[in-house]
């Protein structure tokens, strides 16, 4: 067992010093680079006056000065705090007041925050540095890492994760994906989400390598990237799937000889885009992966080699580091849930987070008896499969009826003319009603007949809504979840 990641990179170097850890932007980087280069960094830090324990604000980007400071924060021991890649130097100094953290790191200097560290600069010094540091074993309980989540269901909140959180969460995701140490592992989405993160940790603790690219959007870029550097995983959210699919399937078939595993987290899948992954890409692993920043990857649906679940909204089973169970209204833990009466999630884990960086209500609210308690409803299968019904705070009431909008989305998704789709409450005099937003496929157009029919024939009357609106798209956070919010807000 290893007592953090960071640590876990000295002892690889150790093993097998040759062996590529991280690519990116052309540049490739050994085990034995990247164990001296966090050495290094934790030296340069530790001279400064930086402790165990301390926090340090860092400006994210996919470069390898990023990783080899990233590493070395927590080589050292102190609390790494990613920011989003041009954040404004304002939201960064608010970050820096809020958590009372030691220093900041912006990726280039800046004039509205001189009081920040400089990574252009300061890296020649770094890389300078005599290799003398040596590391200790942090404490388990101490923070790794202070995650901010994105905020689009209400105030942006300081996820605190500790060293012992970071290993539990990079076993898990070790157990879910089997990867292996000859693995070449593609990431393309920003450096400061728990998504990206928690991949490069998973790799780094098996020893295989991670190459690192900024966004998908550019497909021949993407293709050419796995081609060039021998890629064997991919890491994509469902949207991102989704847009290969409509865009590039030819491509995505054409890998099917080369690739072990795809890894999916943040959102649930549509059965349509399963359907069309099983039949191009049989034998390649697709793990659709279920949890949330505040715990790691706690279920895995494999749908590809498996077949695929017999029940629709399968989030698949629980994995041996996490225990779930789900409660009723009163936190009661409930032993009956069905998907008519579905439960909340409630998760017992090592790999749970310890709080809210000074949010002591949020963390009331989420972590109850030892427990991080979700907003998603689910029930268990006959199989022990957890299905996902949906999420607390999306459900629309109609008068005392309650309507799950992804149990209607995903009805609709069938229609040949839909792309994607989304169901929201519309509010008028009181009284609330159902609108469902379409985004048709290229070149179709609506077929709202189809559309109802569907519904009439899988659901209740009273989930059939009252308008249907076609839209050009679906708004979403840059790791793939469709942002309810702001489109209730626009549409509502």
């Amino acid at each position: 067992m290893f007592k953090s990641v960071a640590l876990k990179i000295q002892q690889v170097a150790q093993e097998t010093p040759e062996q590529i850890a991280v690519i990116v932007n052309g540049e490739k980087c050994t085990y034995a680079q990247m164990a001296e280069n966090n050495r290094k960094t934790a030296l340069y830090l530790q001279n400064k006056g930086i402790k165990p324990g301390d926090r340090i604000v860092v400006e994210a980007d996919h470069i390898m000065d990023y990783v080899y400071f990233w590493y070395g924060i927590q080589l050292l021991g102190a609390t790494f705090v990613p920011v989003e890649k041009s954040t404004p130097s304002k939201r960064i100094q608010e970050i820096y007041d809020e958590l009372e953290a030691t220093a900041i790191v912006t990726l280039t200097a800046r004039e509205d925050l001189p009081e920040a560290w400089s990574l252009e600069a300061i890296m020649p010094a770094i890389l300078a540095m005599p290799d003398t540091f040596v590391a200790t074993e942090p404490e388990e309980s101490s923070l790794a890492e202070i995650l901010f989540t994105t905020g689009t269901t209400g105030k942006s909140k300081g996820v605190m994760v500790s060293f012992g959180n970071q290993v539990n969460i990079a076993l898990a995701g070790i157990e879910t994906t089997n990867i292996q140490s000859d693995n070449v592992w593609l990431i393309p989405t920003p450096m400061n989400h728990a998504a990206a993160l928690r991949k490069v940790h998973i790799a780094m603790a098996v020893g295989s390598t991670t190459c690192l690219l900024e966004g998908f959007r550019n497909f021949k870029e993407y293709f050419r990237t796995i081609d060039e550097y021998g890629v064997t995983s991919l890491y994509l959210p469902p949207s991102a799937i989704h847009l290969l699919l409509a865009f590039a399937s030819k491509n995505l078939a054409a890998l099917s000889d080369r690739l072990r595993f795809i890894y999916s987290s943040s959102t649930a899948y549509p059965e349509t885009d399963k359907e069309k992954m099983r039949a191009l890409l049989p034998n390649v692993y697709m793990y659709n992966c279920f949890g949330c920043s505040e715990a790691g990857v706690v279920c895995t649906d494999e749908f590809c080699v498996s077949g695929g679940s017999a029940y629709a909204g399968s989030v698949g089973k629980p994995n041996s580091y996490s225990e779930i169970v789900l409660l009723d209204e009163d936190g009661n833990e409930m032993t009956d849930a069905t998907p008519q009466n579905p439960g909340l999630v409630a998760i017992r884990s090592k790999s749970v987070m310890q709080g809210y960086w000074n949010e002591p209500e949020q963390t009331a609210k989420a972590l109850k008896n030892g427990m991080l308690v979700m907003s998603d409803l689910c029930y268990f299968a006959p199989n022990g499969e957890l299905i996902l019904v949906g999420r607390s705070n999306d459900t629309i009431n109609l008068g005392g009826l309650k309507v799950a909008p992804v149990e209607v989305e995903e009805v609709v998704m069938r229609v040949p003319c839909v792309d994607e789709c989304l169901l929201i409450p519309t509010v008028k005099a009181n009284n609330t009603a159902l609108k469902l937003l379409v985004v048709l496929k290229e070149g179709m157009e609506l077929d709202e007949a189809a559309i109802r029919n569907i519904i009439s024939e899988n659901l209740e009357s009273y989930k059939m809504p009252k308008q249907i609106v076609v839209i050009d798209e679906i708004i979403k956070t840059f790791n793939g979840k469709i942002d309810r919010k702001q489109m209730i807000a626009k549409y509502e």
